[in-house]
């Protein structure tokens, strides 16, 4: 994975030159997803307790049950964290898309 990380610098240290450059600026994340499956499989690049963090955030969202048991101030803090974090990420990419729309 080492090597992926490299590349993912490369990609960064690109992406600062072109925003520099340029009217039209593109996120980290944008850069990743769209040059990733050129240098490594999306597979091996995914975390497996990201991705089942991700699964009990919308689930429990979807089926409105809390993650875990007890009231929210017996949430684990990184919990918390992980959540407010998906919640923005979602965000971004729900206004992203409705900006694509328009």
């Amino acid at each position: 994975m080492d090597d992926v990380w490299y590349v993912i610098g490369l990609l960064k240290e690109e992406l600062l030159e072109h925003n520099a450059t340029n009217k039209k600026q593109f996120t980290l994340h944008e850069t990743i997803q769209s040059h990733l499956p050129f240098f490594a499989c999306t597979n091996h690049f995914l975390n497996k307790e990201c991705q089942r963090d991700i699964q009990r955030y919308t689930y429990s969202k979807r089926m409105n049950v809390s993650p875990y048991e007890g009231h929210f101030g017996s949430h684990p803090k990184k919990w918390i964290d992980k959540c407010n974090i998906l919640e923005n990420m979602l965000n971004y990419i729900q206004s992203n898309q409705l900006k694509k729309e328009k």
